[in-house]
Order: structure tokens, then sequence, then C-alpha cells
């Protein structure tokens, strides 16, 4: 086990800056610990491992962190305004947490994940892979390309939350911030009070959209089967688009429509969106012309 850990300060004198860098091997614990203290901002701790090592690392101030190719048990990072990136990790457990500063993910990150990122500290991760992924921010963006999971939790306060293709059980909120998702695949529960929602259902089981005064944008294929539930001050449905079974009632300024697509009989795969003061809008869109968008 690896435990770094940086911490600010004012630089040392002349000729003292190695006198900073303690190395601590624990024999008992087989844990080594390094630990740069006092050092200045231009300093750089470069340490190479065996490729199953856990690590526990810690900076300070501004100090960033750049972890690459890595197999391990656990791996926890814990930065302040400083950038953390990850490239090719694949551990049983990762850890990160930042207070303002960016968390960066290349490659895949594999493992179950727990991200928190406070103040305007921002998470930009290209594909995440595992049982269970956490991740929050307060107002930072929340970003990520590919998403892999049998249970994901992504939220943040007035961040926006953009996501490419995802997988699995997903739920996904924001206060101020809007929602945007490129593709998904399986069950999907997205809220925000004041953003909007733009999402495009390539494959589904339950799909639950709401939004208090943001638009929200449906994208379908136009083979897809489901039963829908569509409710808002304004319902807006492409002539592509052809439901069954419709149903349409109006209720103090808001409309609810109800059908089935593809199909007239089965309820257990829907979509539902509901918004109390914006508008709902379900598209013809095939996949082809989602990756087209992504690009």
């Amino acid at each position: 086990r690896l435990r770094l850990a940086r911490a600010g300060g004012s630089p040392p004198p002349r000729g003292r800056q190695q006198d900073r860098v303690r190395v601590e091997y624990d024999e008992a614990l087989e844990q080594v610990a390094i630990v740069a203290d006092g050092v200045d901002s231009k300093t750089a701790v470069d340490v190479r491992t065996p490729v199953k090592f856990d690590l526990d690392i810690k900076t300070s101030g501004t100090g960033c962190v750049k972890v690459q190719k890595i197999e391990c048990d656990n791996c926890k990072i814990e930065t302040e305004k400083g950038t953390s990136v990850l490239q090719s990790i694949k551990s049983h457990k990762i850890d990160i947490r930042t207070d303002g500063g960016k968390v960066i993910g290349l490659g895949t990150l594999y493992g179950n994940t727990d991200i928190c990122a406070t103040e305007k500290g921002s998470v930009n991760i290209e594909k995440l892979q595992g049982t269970s992924i956490n991740i929050s921010t307060e107002y930072g963006l929340l970003k990520t390309k590919y998403l892999y999971a049998e249970s994901s939790s992504l939220s943040s306060v007035a961040g926006d939350i953009l996501l490419g293709s995802i997988h699995g059980n997903t739920s996904l909120q924001t206060k101020t911030g809007s929602i945007t998702v490129d593709s998904s695949d399986g069950n999907l529960k997205a809220s925000t009070q004041h953003g909007t929602i733009d999402v495009y259902v390539s494959q589904l089981r339950e799909v639950d959209l709401k939004s208090q005064t943001g638009s929200i944008t449906v994208k379908v294929p136009a083979s897809l089967k489901a039963y829908l539930q569509l409710s808002g001050r304004k319902v807006d449905v492409s002539s592509e688009i052809q439901l069954e079974e419709t149903q349409s009632a109006f209720k103090e300024d808001h409309v609810i429509l109800s059908g089935h697509m593809n199909q007239r009989n089965e309820t257990d795969k829907w979509i539902k969106a509901d918004t109390q003061n914006g508008k709902v809008y379900l598209k013809s869109q095939s996949w082809i012309q989602s990756v087209k968008l992504k690009n």
C-alpha cells in the first residue's frame, strides 16, 4: 500500500528541499508513506509502483495528482484546488474527493467509483465501468462519454450533467442545471428543478423524467415499443411518431397525453415526462442520427 501526501507552505531554504520529502516504510502494515511537507509549488513527486499497489494520495493547495496504468484494490485521492488526472485505472474501489479542483479521467476507470467535487470542482471522465457509480458536484460540470454500471447515481446542485452513452439503472439529479443524455439503454430517472432535460432513449425498461420549470425533449427511434405518458403546459409529438390508444386530459393549463407506441397493450416498458411549467417534446431520431449529432 502506498500513502502519498503533499502539504503546502513556504519553500524551504535552498539546499534543504530534499529534507522536506520523507519516505517511510512500515513493515508490519506493508505500507510505504511518502510525505512532501512545505515544498514549493513547482516540486513534483514521481512515484513508480508495481502494478498491483493500493494508493492513498492527498494534496493541499493547488497540488495536482496524475495516476496512470494502475491495478489495485483501493485507489483513494484527495485534493483541494488541484487537478486529478486518472488514466486506465482498474480498482475494486475508486474514491476521489476535491474541493474546487478538476477530476479528469482518460481511458477507462474500471471499478466501483465514488467521486465528490465541491465548490466549482468539475468531473470529466471518458469511460466509467463498474457495479456501482456515484458522482456528485456542487457548481461544476459533470460529464462522461461512456457509462456502464448496474447502478449509477449522478447529481449536482447547479452544474450541468452531460452524458454520452449510458447503460444500466441510472439516476440523475440537479437543482438548477440541465441534463443531456446522448443515448440511454436501461432504467433512467432524471430530475431537475429549473433546468432542461434532453434524452435520446435507444432501449428502455422504465424512463422517468421530471422538471419543474424547464422543457423536456425525448428522442426515440421510430421502431421503439413503449407506453408513454407526457405532461406539461404544452405537449408536442412529432408527426413521424404514431401513438395508439391515446388519451388526453387538460387541467389548469396542463396537458396530459398518454398512448402506446408500436404496440397496444404492454405497459412494462414506459416513458414518463412531466414538467410543471415547461413544454414536452417527443421526437423521432435514429441511432445513426444520434451518433452524428454527438460527433
